[in-house]
């Protein structure tokens, strides 16, 4: 029976991160810079991190990925790869930087924003060959801190919640 429910739970939390990543596209940001995301869906793998285990979170960030790009009809579109990237190295770092430092979890949403960036621009410049792309580097960065400060927030208040109920 456990492992019904533990499957049944990870199972809500890509649905519930494919929902984010599907709204977070249509929610228009006041800043006009290209690549800039507030990273909704990324709250759910870290409460899938901090809930379960590495293993768990790569599952539910990956999964978010195919399934919301073939719901949007992008998969192996541009727009897939760059979130694939960008998920990919910023589940390693938040990973690393969990088991590795003392980091709390606002440290590790930070990190993972930050590298989430880093791996966009890195589809970015394989895909395009565009280079001066990289000059927008600096400030989504900058922008990655607020951005991962508040994925972080919402993370401990789920996981908080989640928490007092068992």
């Amino acid at each position: 029976m456990m492992k019904t429910k533990r499957m049944m739970y990870i199972t809500m939390l890509v649905a519930i991160s494919i929902l984010f990543h599907l709204i977070e596209s249509m929610i228009p940001l006041p800043l006009p810079i290209p690549g800039f995301k507030l990273g909704i869906a990324n709250i759910v793998g870290l409460v899938a991190l901090y809930m379960y285990d590495a293993k768990i979170m790569f599952t539910v960030n990956f999964m978010r990925v195919i399934l919301a790009s073939l719901m949007r009809g992008i998969l192996f579109a541009p727009g897939f790869w760059l979130s694939l990237c960008g998920v990919l190295l910023s589940s390693g770092a938040a990973i690393i930087a969990k088991r590795y430092t003392p980091m709390t979890i606002f440290g590790v949403s930070c990190a993972s924003a930050a590298f989430h960036v880093i791996g966009q621009m890195i589809a970015v410049t394989i895909l395009y060959s565009q280079f001066l792309m990289g000059a927008l580097l600096p400030i989504l960065l900058l922008l990655s801190i607020p951005t991962g400060l508040f994925t972080g927030f919402m993370a401990k208040q789920v996981l908080n919640r989640i928490q007092t109920e068992r």
